[in-house]
């Protein structure tokens, strides 16, 4: 992730820019399950003149796969959402669950245009930039975006975090799977809970326990997973 370091980017124009599909992995909005991370993978596009919004969500299709076959067999944390997703998908059929099952889910149905899940991210940017370039310099000249505290509140307070909510609205899930710890506070905001009284569930399935926060809104029910693994793809 590099910005453009010809053009200084507005606040406007970055508002409008994050106000939309820009940084989610995608797969079906009107599926009932919803997957959403704080930031997106660092091979997301770059920050290039003129910015145009995406308007439209994006999936991985048949040509997705295709691109980016040599490189999805280390995308550790969509492989953790397959296995998810797999298991949910015996429990619901009664099957037995293979040990190929996960796989042969992450390979051909994982986030796909028609699947049963969605996967959205709360900031448009990398967290971890490509070479683990600082923050600082890959966004040099963007008065918006650094110090990357002022890029967060850009996102949390503007549009970015207004749009999640409204799409959320519109689309109406089922369950929406939030994952991280550090960022518990902002699924709340970004999903406007902050009225709603959850519910703390301990689960222990080897040594050590994991907290989940569960809310329910508006025919919705948001699982925040304060434990799950820092993405490392």
């Amino acid at each position: 992730m590099k910005a453009d370091l010809n053009t200084v980017f507005t606040r406007e124009s970055l508002q409008k820019y994050f106000a939309s599909y820009v940084g989610m992995e995608g797969g079906n909005p009107d599926a009932p399950v919803w997957f959403c991370d704080s930031s997106p993978h660092p091979r997301a596009e770059s920050l290039v003149a003129p910015l145009v919004p995406h308007t439209q969500p994006s999936a991985w299709d048949a040509a997705y796969r295709h691109k980016h076959r040599d490189h999805m067999e280390r995308w550790q944390s969509h492989q953790k959402i397959a296995r998810i997703m797999a298991a949910a998908r015996v429990h619901f059929f009664n099957t037995s669950l293979g040990e190929r099952e996960w796989k042969h889910y992450f390979e051909h149905h994982l986030y796909a245009p028609r699947g049963a899940e969605f996967k959205l991210s709360l900031f448009p940017l990398p967290a971890r930039l490509i070479n683990q370039t600082p923050w600082s310099m890959a966004f040099r000249g963007q008065p918006e975006l650094v110090p990357r505290q002022r890029y967060l509140e850009l996102c949390r307070d503007g549009q970015r975090f207004a749009f999640i909510d409204r799409i959320r609205r519109l689309w109406k899930p089922k369950v929406v799977v939030c994952l991280g710890e550090r960022h518990a506070d902002d699924f709340v905001q970004a999903f406007a809970l902050g009225n709603v009284r959850g519910a703390d569930y301990i689960l222990q399935p080897a040594d050590l326990p994991k907290t989940l926060r569960v809310l329910e809104h508006d025919g919705t029910t948001w699982i925040i997973c304060r434990h799950w693994p820092a993405q490392r793809d």
